[in-house]
């Protein structure tokens, strides 16, 4: 393979990550054609992306974008994985895909273009999503907010409850009050 040609293969990988710095380390091996199309069909509908690594070329893409800790994964057939909402979505389905499918394997990965293992990629799989924790810090932060707004609110219905206690008060004590009156007058 020409020069010229290896450094297009680099340059796609850099392309192909744009800007993300999240990404697992596939062992494809032993997974059959047919699977392999699944896998890539099932990841496409998620907005994952898969490639096929030579193993040298994206040692050398991964140490240019300082991920140079992604070495020790990239032994055997490789591929990578990107793409999704999160980490924590890429991480679920390609861990789904995994169990599903019994043959690949999750090497390791980066997040956030830190190294992590595969036993850290399978602890990512059990985080909330990322609108999940969005919903979960909102909640966390319009709780206060809440609870003033129902301590406030509190001493103004409790005001409007008294008042209309006395109003039927009132007004039954009216109506009864003429009753009373003709059942006490000599008739």
């Amino acid at each position: 393979m020409s020069k010229y040609v290896k450094e297009l293969m680099m340059d796609q990988i850099k392309a192909d990550l744009n800007g993300t710095r999240s990404v697992l380390i596939l062992d494809l091996k032993d997974l059959d054609a047919v699977g392999e199309f699944q896998l890539r069909r099932d990841l496409r509908k998620k907005s994952i992306r898969l490639r096929i690594l030579k193993n040298s070329l994206a040692r050398r893409a991964f140490t240019e974008l300082g991920m140079e800790g992604l070495s020790k994964y990239l032994e055997g057939p490789s591929a990578m994985a990107w793409g999704g909402d999160g980490i924590a979505e890429l991480a679920k389905e390609i861990s789904n895909q995994v169990k599903n499918l019994k043959k690949p394997a999750i090497k390791g990965g980066a997040v956030d273009g830190v190294v992590v293992g595969p036993e850290q990629v399978e602890d990512i799989t059990k985080l909330p999503s990322r609108e999940v924790l969005i919903g979960q810090v909102l909640g966390l932060l319009l709780g206060p907010a809440r609870e003033a707004l129902a301590l406030v609110s509190s001493p103004a219905t409790t005001l409007i409850g008294q008042l209309e206690a006395h109003i039927k008060k009132q007004s039954s004590d009216s109506q009864s009050s003429p009753g009373e009156a003709d059942a006490a007058a000599p008739g």
